[in-house]
């Protein structure tokens, strides 16, 4: 059995080109390849393969926006609320568990068919993608983040989701 891991945390180099703050930014991911000694259960054959995969990305910083003209640009789909810092909103993090269950089978001297099933987000956690981030003319502070109590035209709601649960099966010939 395989076992990749993956971490990266990265935090920014210049802390003064602004003053706002710099969460790190974290992502974990775990895989399992299968080789040729892997087994599912014992007593099974060799030939069923698993390989799950686990990933995790910290929670990214976002603007809060005031959604109106507040610094009398022309333009008020830009302007962060007043004595807002740069990304000082904080985002919905992401958690995934994806699994590849196959078995071969052997057609001939040759040939093999491999039956192939995935599942992605196979727990359907809901992974959040975008917030709400027009919050108005507001006071500190600012550490917001988004809430599923609001509903998507409000401040600081969700206003899109990643895929749910998918599952796909395939069949793979080699000849």
């Amino acid at each position: 059995m395989l076992l990749f891991f993956t971490q990266m945390c990265v935090k920014p180099r210049k802390l003064n080109v602004s003053g706002f703050p710099s969460p790190r930014l974290c992502r974990l991911s775990i895989a399992n390849g299968p080789n040729s000694s892997s087994r599912v259960f014992s007593g099974c054959s060799s030939r069923f393969q698993i390989a799950p995969v686990v990933r995790y990305n910290s929670s990214h910083p976002f603007n809060l926006l005031a959604g109106t003209n507040v610094n009398n640009d022309r333009h008020s789909t830009n302007d962060r609320a007043p004595r807002a810092g740069r990304n000082t909103g904080i985002g919905p993090d992401y958690v995934t568990f994806d699994v590849r269950l196959s078995r071969r089978f052997k057609l001939t001297e040759k040939d093999t068919a491999q039956l192939i099933a995935e599942g992605f987000n196979v727990f359907n956690r809901t992974n959040f993608a975008s917030v709400n981030n027009v919050v108005g003319v507001i006071g500190p502070p600012f550490k917001l983040s988004g809430t599923e109590a609001a509903s998507p035209s409000q401040p600081l709601g969700f206003t899109s989701a990643l895929a749910k649960r998918e599952i796909q099966l395939g069949v793979r010939i080699n000849f």
